[in-house]
C-alpha cells in the first residue's frame, strides 16, 4: 500500500467521524402535516396528473396475525396518543375530550407491532358512546397505515357515534381498504399494519364533546352478523 492510498483511507475515516458527530449534535425533527394525514373520503378519486400508479410489488413481509396480539385487543395492547386539541384519558374506558375538532383533521390513534389484518377477513369492533353539551353527533373516520408509512386513505370506514348512555358496538370494515390515493397511489401492505388513526369530523364543522370507548378489537368478519 503506497502513501497515497493511506491518505485516502485516513481522510475517509476522518470524514465519517465528523459526519457522525454532526448528526449526533443536530436535532432531527419529523414533520407531521395533519392536512395530508386525512386527504380523502370514500368518494375521493385521486388526481390523474402526476399521481403515479399503484405499485403492486410484494416485499413478502408479514406481521403477526391480529388475533394473536392480545387476542386482537388494540385498546389494551397498543400505545395510544392524541393530537392537538384532543385529550385522551386512559383507563378501563377511554375518554376522548375533543375541543372544536374537525376542520383541521386532527386524529387520535395508536401504534403497535406490525399486524397481519388480511390473513383472515376482519373488522374492527369499537364499543363506544358520545356525549356533547349541544347534542351534536361526532363522525369517526378510520385509517390504518403500514410499516413503510403508506396510508390506507383511498377508502375510509366511517361511523356516526350516537349520544347515548349505553355503549354501542360499531364495526369498521378492514377488508378491501388497502390503497393509498394521496399523495401518490400506492398499495398498502395489509399484512404489515402498525398504525391506527381515528379522525373526528374531518373537514367538517368542529366537534366539542366526549367520546367514551370501552373496547377496540379486531374480530373475524364471519363472526359479525351482516358483514
Amino acid at each position: 500500500m503506497n502513501r497515497g492510498d493511506i491518505y485516502i483511507i485516513v481522510a475517509g475515516l476522518i470524514t465519517g467521524v465528523i459526519a457522525l458527530l454532526m448528526s449526533g449534535c443536530s436535532p432531527q425533527f419529523q414533520q407531521y402535516d395533519l392536512a395530508e394525514e386525512y386527504a380523502t373520503t370514500l368518494h375521493y378519486e385521486g388526481s390523474s396528473k402526476g399521481g403515479g400508479n399503484e405499485e403492486d410489488e410484494d416485499d413478502g413481509l408479514v406481521g403477526m396475525p391480529a388475533k394473536n396480539f392480545y387476542n386482537g385487543d388494540l385498546k389494551r395492547g397498543a400505545i395510544w396518543w392524541a393530537g392537538k386539541g384532543i385529550a385522551l384519558e386512559k383507563g378501563d374506558v377511554f375518554i376522548i375530550n375533543a375541543f372544536n375538532i374537525g376542520p383541521d383533521t386532527t386524529p387520535f390513534g395508536a401504534t403497535f407491532p406490525p399486524l397481519d389484518l388480511i390473513i383472515e377477513p376482519s373488522v374492527l369492533k369499537v364499543s363506544m358512546r358520545a356525549e356533547s353539551d349541544d347534542g351534536s353527533i361526532p363522525e369517526l373516520h378510520m385509517q390504518v397505515d403500514d410499516a413503510k408509512g403508506y396510508k390506507a386513505n383511498g377508502k375510509s370506514p366511517v361511523h356516526k357515534v350516537s349520544n347515548k348512555d349505553e355503549f354501542q358496538d360499531y364495526y369498521f370494515d378492514l377488508r378491501d381498504i388497502y390503497v393509498q390515493m394521496f399523495p401518490k397511489k400506492h398499495k398498502v401492505n395489509g399484512a404489515m399494519i402498525n398504525s391506527l388513526k381515528f379522525f373526528i369530523n374531518p373537514g367538517q364543522a368542529g366537534y366539542t364533546g366526549r367520546i367514551y370507548i370501552k373496547e377496540i378489537k379486531v374480530v373475524p368478519a364471519k363472526d359479525v352478523e351482516g358483514m
